[in-house]
């Protein structure tokens, strides 16, 4: 199997399964080679229960930890926990299991560590601002919200045509503050019956990944994604589109040039209540990370839009359900219908699932590429209109399907490579 090429604090941050956070905090404090991401539970080395490590686990947890009134981060009953404290209580709880069963009579023997098992142990606090019921229950609550985080790498120009260089910032800043705040934030409700908010779906994960590394596709353009669920391949579209870096005729850069920073327009629609709350708490929490990255946070909105109403809307003009028309997306909000049909790209991951909703999904693609041009600086470069899609293949037949119907309506489709992503968004483990 192949290694995770996540740090453990972004396996952390990004609510990664518990004992893989455990096995890659091992690699990394033992400084050996990466377990593999296997299916099996490995055994530990009983060094890796030392005093010591026990030390360096507490310190992971502080990590993840924000004080809320200014007190020391080791008074735990005055701190806030990424990704939820819920999640913290279970991963030391298998922390202490597993040291009892693979610690060959190891004990808990640091004191930060002990104070914090000791604070879960007797907490009757609630978890999550929206939850009910302690962390202690077994019982998932679908209202029970966490927000998984990312370090997301700021995009410079290379050396070469092709390939843009990433400033890393996997390691902490000296001022807690600041690192907390330049994390990018996304609010999820993992036991929520609306799929669109219980999690950031891989092939969104895998779509960001790509548009990191080919910033190209979406900086100068207007885009829209379909299906944006939590907003987060939307967000990080907005900051590559920010970026310094190159600009080609066919977006693939090999015969582009180093552009400034270009003006950014991103607009993000789904369409349950649920989704599109969550998804204007996504962008509103996340302004002052789109600043630092020079973006307006007024130029990423959001909108309800079903692909059946835009596809058999002949002007393009009447929509029942306008942003405007519901307060929830305040300063965010923006008519899905105008923004696409004034728009250059169109991106969407995880939406090709649905039989029965793929004909509209389709025909809603092919009216965006065959549409005059609305946009002032697109077609004059020579670039063409283009539809990014990601997709997990779960069901060979309904990807088929969604095959079919793009061949009938006469689109093209080109099948991209996914080598040499930055990988910072640890969303698919196996």
């Amino acid at each position: 199997m192949p290694t995770l090429p996540y740090s453990t604090d972004a396996l952390l941050r990004a609510l990664a399964p518990i004992d893989i956070v455990i096995d890659s905090f091992y690699s990394s404090n033992q400084n050996n080679d990466p377990i593999e991401n296997d299916t099996t539970t490995q055994h530990l080395p009983n060094t890796f229960w030392s005093e010591k490590s026990q030390g360096n686990f507490a310190s992971l947890i502080a990590s993840v930890a924000r004080s809320n009134n200014g007190n020391s981060e080791d008074d735990w009953s005055t701190v806030s926990f990424l990704p939820s404290r819920r999640y913290i209580h279970k991963l030391v709880q298998r922390y202490v299991s597993r040291l009892q069963q693979e610690g060959d009579g190891a004990e808990l023997e640091n004191d930060r560590l002990a104070s914090l098992v000791c604070h879960f142990s007797m907490s009757s606090k609630k978890f999550g601002a929206s939850t009910s019921g302690s962390f202690n229950s077994s019982i998932p609550d679908p209202l029970a919200s966490c927000m998984v985080s990312f370090r997301v790498p700021v995009i410079t120009p290379g050396n070469g045509r092709r390939h843009n260089k990433f400033a890393r910032e996997d390691e902490p800043s000296k001022n807690d503050d600041d690192d907390h705040d330049d994390l990018l934030r996304i609010r999820v409700y993992p036991h929520h019956n609306d799929v669109g908010v219980a999690k950031v779906w891989e092939a969104g994960a895998c779509l960001a990944e790509y548009i990191l590394r080919h910033p190209q596709v979406v900086r100068g353009r207007k885009v829209v994604e379909l299906g944006a669920g939590v907003g987060l391949t939307g967000l990080v579209a907005a900051a590559a589109a920010a970026s310094r870096g190159f600009s080609g005729g066919r977006g693939d850069g090999e015969d582009g040039r180093v552009v400034e920073k270009g003006d950014v327009f991103v607009h993000l629609t789904d369409y349950t209540e649920a989704c599109m709350e969550n998804m204007v708490y996504n962008v509103e929490v996340n302004e002052s990370w789109l600043k630092r990255r020079g973006v307006d946070p007024a130029s990423v909105t959001v909108g309800t839009l079903e692909w059946s109403e835009y596809a058999q809307n002949e002007n393009n003009m009447v929509f029942s359900q306008t942003a405007e028309s519901n307060p929830v997306y305040g300063s965010h909000g923006a008519n899905s219908i105008h923004a696409l049909s004034n728009a250059d790209v169109i991106l969407a991951a995880d939406v090709v699932y649905d039989v029965h909703s793929i004909p509209d999904l389709v025909s809603t693609v092919c009216k965006f590429l065959s549409s005059p041009w609305k946009s002032t600086n697109g077609n004059q470069n020579g670039e063409e209109k283009r539809a990014i899609f990601a997709t997990t293949f779960r069901n060979q037949t309904t990807f088929g399907l969604f095959e079919k119907e793009l061949d009938k309506k006469g689109i093209i489709c080109d099948y991209l490579s996914l080598d040499d992503v930055p990988f910072v968004f640890p969303c698919y483990f196996r």
